[in-house]
């Protein structure tokens, strides 16, 4: 049994480097400018690629443009047009013809509350490209922890994978010199073999997390190589009752609501207004073949509002405000349940990671050392000293996809305080 202390030594060795590998630190972030493929994939990286290539991000600017122009246009006056006023009369030497220019007049303010109105949705579509890029880098950062813990993972699982086939070689060199027992050699080609399994699968995933975040960043096959970040960093902290006071009074989705309750008022307005007549007038003159057949008139016309006063539009309109009202309280109410729901999680994670690496490795690693020298000494059996092994490997990749939910519940609750800057 003296025999399996040295395998047993390097086995803890192994795992210990592969639970003590926690504190990488972050490289420096790339200029997106730089070669795409040698540039390194940082968070920062990925996440200024994706503002600038996004096609998300242009759709907005184009609606945005889109509205400013509706807004120029709906302030803009009336035309004059020409307007003969009076048929024109062919009788020979007794003919008439007739020409004038009509004007509308547009009254209280019409044409001041159109701009207003349509101003409202310039300032909404500005929003919404704050939301857009928000919810865009959210993701983008979401998808590179993602991808960040899938890559970890086949990391551990490579190195376990040498772990395992050595353990076997020596087994079945043991077994071959009367030492060892088959028994012990079969259960560790069955590790050995589910390791490997692990391993391919972890390994096409990684590539399918790899083709999302490229899909994301809107560079199709732009991460084809390691990202480089930790999950074991520092994660940020966040403040409830900051968040609450964010997310209900500066968030880009309140500011959009919000604007919609003003547009809606400023259009009530303006349905109010409408029953007042645009007077139209104009000059006009008629030039005969006859001398002295010669006129000169003023033309007025307007629209006399006597069963159509825009009632049904005012009606309208009104409810309209009430809607957009209780809209933004909506608004409001979702994104505190947001809040508390992302921040308890949030919360529930970071204790859990911090007892899986206080306590629960920490624990895993101590039973896999006893057990490693009991075995040596022959006091514990080979099925023990295996399944402390198997503990300590689980207990670290637990570990990782528990640090996957930290880092992507921290993204959306960044995503939620619309930072720039995110860990």
């Amino acid at each position: 049994m003296q025999r399996w202390s040295w395998l047993s030594a390097m086995i803890v060795a192994c795992v210990l480097a592969l639970a003590g590998r926690v504190h990488a630190v972050d490289p420096a972030p790339a200029d997106p400018d730089d070669d795409l493929s040698t540039a390194p994939l940082t968070i920062d990286f990925v996440s200024r690629l994706a503002e600038r290539s996004h096609p998300i991000l242009r759709r907005d600017t184009a609606r945005i443009d889109s509205a400013t122009g509706d807004a120029v246009q709906a302030g803009l006056y009336p035309n004059p047009r020409f307007d003969t006023n009076n048929p024109q009369v062919f009788t020979g030497a007794q003919s008439l013809f007739n020409g004038g220019i009509m004007q509308e007049f547009v009254v209280k303010g019409k044409l001041r509350l159109d701009r207003a109105a349509a101003t409202k949705v310039v300032h909404q579509n500005q929003f919404a490209y704050v939301q857009d890029r928000v919810g865009l880098l959210t993701a983008v950062r979401q998808q590179f922890y993602t991808t960040l813990a899938a890559q970890r993972r086949v990391e551990i699982l490579h190195e376990l994978q040498q772990i395992t086939q050595r353990s076997l070689n020596v087994g079945r060199k043991l077994e071959q010199a009367g030492e060892g027992s088959g028994i012990d050699v079969l259960l560790l080609g069955i590790d050995a073999e589910r390791v490997e399994a692990n391993l391919v699968n972890a390994e096409a995933l990684l590539q399918g997390e790899r083709k999302q975040l490229s899909s994301i960043v809107g560079i199709p096959n732009l991460v084809d190589r390691d990202v480089e970040g930790s999950l074991y960093a520092k994660t940020p902290d966040f403040d409830e009752e900051v968040m609450q006071k964010f997310v209900t009074n500066d968030s880009a989705l309140i500011e959009i609501a919000r604007l919609d309750v003003e547009r809606n008022r400023i259009l009530l307005k303006r349905a109010e207004v409408e029953p007042y007549p645009n007077p139209t007038l104009g000059p006009a003159f008629q030039y005969g073949t006859t001398p002295g057949s010669e006129q000169y008139w003023l033309t007025v016309t307007f629209p006399i509002p006597t069963s159509d006063r825009n009632q049904g539009k005012i009606h309208a309109a009104r409810a309209n405000v009430r809607d957009s009202t209780e809209n933004l309280n909506t608004v409001q109410l979702e994104l505190l349940r947001h809040v508390a729901d992302a921040l308890s999680r949030y919360r529930a994670l970071r204790a859990q990671e911090l007892k899986y690496r206080k306590q629960i490795i920490p624990d895993a690693l101590r039973t896999m050392r006893k057990a490693q020298s009991g075995y040596a000494e022959g006091v514990f059996d080979f099925s023990r000293f295996l399944q402390a092994q198997r503990t300590v490997v689980e207990a670290n990749m637990d570990n990782i996809g528990i640090l996957e939910s930290v880092w992507t519940t921290a993204a959306e609750l960044a995503g939620l305080l619309q930072l720039n800057q995110f860990p």
